[in-house]
């Protein structure tokens, strides 16, 4: 912890002090204790580590640190200071003892509270859930700030996500982009990606927007930030490209399920319907990549029903009824849409079904299929085209 209080019940940040204080304070043997469970803390104060206190190795404090050592120390630290410097009414590791549980961060803002969570290690997700429940119980707004360590850049618009990111995409409003904070303490940069689409388990794209943290103000984390139309369309091209020409390494799992199951129908990646690989922003809820479960319900229930006729909707997600999360799972996204139905809503906009009731869609024309790469390549930018240029705000939000 960065925070003890002495005898008087005064709280002192150890590590806001230079070292020659440090010093003066260890030499006069002053006990501290720590501000939830009262018992004595020792001070921590070496050449290689943000000063700090920590229980004794036997307390069973409740708000007892969770071992993401000098990384964490530094970096809520920074923020903290940085909350400071717009004059908020800001708290170090306030202990909440209502819903017993410590933020690294609590702010107060226009009579709102917020908690800021700080997070470098690996937490489960049950242990997630229930600090997002507890905040919500107290009426406390969570940002979850997510340690550089876990932050993979692959280009300019991409980056690795996998399920334990996802737990940590903010949608402040129905309305807003989906955005994810990264911060790192070493080189006090924090980086802002928006507008998030994931385009594989372990890609994403996004406005990755990296700002120096003292040259960045509060309000910019709350700024909405939208790809361009032509700044998607030629991200997703460049996605559907490498779908579609990605050589095949070695396959397992449900991949290599996928693979059998796509050559039974005598289809290979290369010459796959150009609306298989569309991008959804409920994607995060799905357990299985986009081409996946897409082309299922392009293959297994569209293709077969004949131009005039009928499917449901039901039937569509019955196929990944087990495979589809529960929007619980990801209480800092506002939105709850359900990836089928948002894919769904793309076929028809781009004339492909018809939706005739709340539960039933009509086909109006068949999906195109291709003879040669090229072909299909060319079939993948028209349809793109098409989709960015009347359809982006259905991806958006």
């Amino acid at each position: 912890m960065l925070q003890a209080k002495n005898k008087n019940g005064s709280v002192l940040t150890l590590a806001s002090l230079k070292r020659e204080a440090i010093e003066k304070i260890r030499g006069e043997g002053e006990t501290f204790y720590c501000p939830v469970c009262e018992n004595p803390v020792i001070m921590k104060a070496g050449n290689k580590m943000v000063p700090h206190f920590a229980h004794q190795s036997s307390s069973d404090c409740p708000s007892r640190e969770g071992g993401e050592g000098i990384y964490h120390e530094q970096g809520k630290l920074l923020l903290y200071h940085w909350f400071k410097k717009y004059k908020m009414e800001v708290t170090l590791e306030a202990y909440l003892s209502e819903i017993q549980q410590r933020p690294d961060i609590l702010l107060s803002v226009n009579s709102k509270k917020i908690a800021v969570e700080f997070q470098c290690a690996r937490i489960s997700t049950e242990e997630i859930r229930q600090r997002n429940e507890g905040y919500k119980a107290a009426g406390i707004f969570p940002i979850w700030i997510v340690g550089a360590n876990n932050f993979t850049r692959y280009g300019a618009n991409s980056f690795r996500i996998d399920q334990f990111t996802c737990q940590f995409i903010h949608q402040h409003t129905s309305e807003s982009p989906q955005i994810v904070y990264y911060f790192h303490p070493h080189t006090s940069q924090i980086a802002i990606i928006s507008h998030i689409l994931i385009a594989r388990n372990s890609k994403a794209i996004g406005k990755i927007n990296v700002k120096a943290l003292e040259q960045m103000k509060f309000q910019e984390m709350f700024q909405l930030n939208f790809f361009s139309q032509k700044e998607m369309l030629d991200q997703w091209i460049k996605e559907k490209r490498n779908f579609r020409l990605r050589p095949v390494k070695r396959l397992y799992g449900n991949e290599l399920t996928w693979r059998k199951w796509l050559y039974d129908k005598g289809f290979h990646t290369q010459n796959l319907p150009s609306v298989i690989f569309l991008p959804v922003n409920s994607q995060h809820r799905m357990k299985t990549p986009l081409w996946n479960w897409q082309s299922k319900i392009c293959m297994e229930i569209i293709d077969p029903v004949p131009i005039g006729g009928t499917f449901s909707i039901q039937n569509c997600k019955h196929i990944f009824k087990n495979q589809i999360l529960k929007p619980s799972l990801f209480p800092l996204i506002s939105s709850i849409e359900n990836p089928i139905d948002q894919y769904l809503h793309l076929l028809e906009q781009l004339n492909y079904i018809q939706k005739i009731s709340a539960t039933t869609f009509k086909k109006i024309q068949h999906l195109q299929r291709y003879k040669t790469i090229e072909e299909a390549m060319n079939g993948d930018q028209l349809l793109l085209q098409q989709l960015f240029s009347h359809n982006l705000d259905k991806i958006r939000a």
